[in-house]
């Protein structure tokens, strides 16, 4: 019985050192998150490429790893990933649609022909993601055959991706 007691002791005391001991990195410095972008023009008859355009994917079907599959082709083609998810669930859709906050948006276009020349971008008020939007369903198999750029025909101005750097301790 003095044994169990002093165990009980012992452990006491050294729960009581560990409650108010100092946290490991407890002393790190917070910095405010920088900018996820800068901004760039685009002249007329300038290109836009797919390096300038950050593009978020949701899976408006039921196949497990659509989006991020579709995210991954995507980023193998140059754009730059944005947010990965599920779609809202009142949003029904065959095989891809592309949404854009900016009307006549020409970085929406040259994503949405990523998808096929038939493929057209939808003016949303709804933003889902960083970037463009792209939705995909169940009948979407594969990117298409597509340009990497596309000219613009008036001034664009782009909020161009920064990727962010860690911290260094």
């Amino acid at each position: 019985m003095l044994a169990l007691t002093g165990v009980l002791v012992v452990g006491a005391v050294w729960g009581w050192r560990s409650l108010f001991a100092e946290v490991p990195g407890g002393g790190l410095i917070v910095t405010e998150p920088g900018p996820t972008c800068t901004t760039e023009q685009v002249e007329a008859g300038g290109k836009v490429r797919a390096k300038q355009i950050r593009v978020s994917v949701f899976n408006g079907g039921t196949r497990t790893g659509l989006a991020g599959e579709t995210l991954d082709a995507l980023m193998e083609r140059g754009f730059v990933g944005g947010d990965l998810g599920n779609a809202p669930s009142d949003v029904k859709v065959r095989r891809v649609q592309v949404w854009s906050t900016i009307e006549n948006d020409p970085a929406a276009r040259l994503v949405a022909l990523q998808f096929g020349k038939d493929v057209k971008v939808r003016f949303s008020d709804e933003d889902l993601g960083d970037g463009v939007d792209v939705i995909v369903g169940n009948g979407f198999e594969r990117l298409s055959k597509a340009p990497r750029s596309l000219t613009v025909k008036k001034p664009q101005e782009y909020c161009v991706p920064v990727e962010s750097v860690p911290p260094v301790d």
